[in-house]
């Protein structure tokens, strides 16, 4: 993943940031399953049709951040642990697929129709999946030019 320095100190730091950012996915991905299961399900049933229908796609949109991002993260984690090569990282079943969905401009309904906590779980997968884009095109980045 880098360069380390004698002491290892920059494996460390990456270590840290992959750690953080992998349990900050995974809550996410935890909180996202609790509320969609429980309290999201009755908000969703107390909505009118308008509302109901973008809680549906954007609950899609939620999920299928999430996936991807933990699919990322467990991708560079194998790359990490050694049981894929950088070569084989760069597959593009390695990379983040599903951008424009994940980042699509237009909500499906006005984000104000959505409960607080679903609106909030939006919020914080978008910033989530954002970062890892820039890793991603990062890492993408930085391949090439070692091929050069």
């Amino acid at each position: 993943m880098g360069v380390s320095d004698d002491d290892g100190t920059q494996i460390k730091a990456q270590t840290i940031f992959f750690t953080r950012t992998y349990d900050e996915a995974l809550d996410l991905v935890k909180e996202a399953r609790t509320y969609l299961a429980g309290p999201g399900q009755a908000a969703a049933r107390a909505m009118p049709a308008e509302a109901s229908f973008g809680y549906a796609a954007e609950s899609l949109r939620l999920t299928t951040r999430l996936t991807e991002s933990m699919s990322w993260l467990l991708f560079q984690r194998a790359l990490q642990e050694g049981e894929i090569t950088l070569e084989e990282s760069q597959e593009d079943e390695c990379h983040l697929q599903h951008m424009d969905v994940c980042l699509a401009d237009d909500a499906a309904c006005d984000p104000s129709l959505l409960p607080e906590e679903l609106q909030s779980l939006l919020e914080r997968s978008e910033r989530l999946y954002q970062r890892l884009v820039r890793l991603d095109e990062q890492g993408r980045h930085a391949f090439m030019r070692a091929q050069l």
